[in-house]
């Protein structure tokens, strides 16, 4: 579809919105004319939006009354998201999570998520991700490379519609925010680097495409396991004590 890129955009603020809804105990969308005003996309490409919710059993629409949120639309409860968000508050305030410490909890919770997500990935997931995937692809900065790649890591964990999976994820996400981290990002921007990388992410979501849970848990395990073998290079590299030709 030429106008997949919209559709796509519209869910992701769409999902949002039922977040922000829920947040204060509501369960009802306003009417499409409202919602498209307020987003700045078209009616039209918010209704198809809409179906696509209703298709995944999020909203529920019904004649005269109003789209509603379903039982099984929400992600994470108010309290969850709070306890989360002090608990990275907590961090940041002291010393914070090294690198090599986010790294060890990501290879612990990422390959678990990304085995669920291929269990019951939905179409619509699918396609948010492969947008995560071209976005990525084709960011030439380094704030826009960070936001796309945390977008497909939080995409695969709210495919698998379990709050506690999907708030633990966000709370990596924001201390991977955090100044140690973006410069061991740094690095992985560059053009020698982003191959590799994008070949990566595109075998994960592969595989959840594919409704392959061992594979996406395997795919993601080869890509951390990459990722720290950059951090590895990195702090070698960067050590006070490291030795160059230079220095003999």
């Amino acid at each position: 579809m030429d106008d997949q890129p919209e559709v796509i955009t519209a869910l992701r603020a769409l999902r949002d919105r039922l977040e922000q809804l829920l947040s204060t105990h509501q369960r009802r969308l306003p009417p499409e004319r409202q919602l498209a005003s307020e987003l700045g996309i078209g009616r039209n490409t918010v209704r198809r939006a809409l179906a696509i919710l209703e298709r995944d059993g999020l909203i529920v629409r019904h004649v005269g009354r109003g789209t509603f949120i379903t039982s099984g639309g929400g992600l994470a409860l108010p309290q969850l998201h709070a306890l989360t968000l002090q608990g990275a508050l907590a961090i940041d305030a002291s010393q914070g999570l090294s690198p090599r410490e986010l790294l060890e909890v990501r290879y612990a919770l990422e390959p678990a998520i990304a085995e669920l997500a291929a269990s019951c990935a939905r179409p619509a997931d699918i396609l948010e991700m492969q947008e995560c995937l071209r976005q990525r692809e084709a960011a030439s900065h380094l704030d826009a490379y960070e936001r796309w790649d945390y977008a497909l890591h939080m995409c695969i964990a709210k495919t698998t519609r379990n709050a506690m999976l999907i708030e633990l994820l966000e709370l990596v996400n924001r201390l991977r925010r955090t100044a140690n981290w973006r410069q061991f990002r740094r690095a992985s921007i560059q053009p020698g680097e982003r191959r590799p990388s994008n070949e990566q992410h595109l075998a994960i979501v592969e595989a959840i495409a594919r409704a392959e849970p061992a594979a996406a848990f395997t795919a993601m395990r080869q890509h951390l396991r990459a990722v720290s073998g950059h951090f590895t290079h990195h702090t070698d590299s960067s050590s006070p004590n490291s030795r160059t030709d230079d220095d003999t």
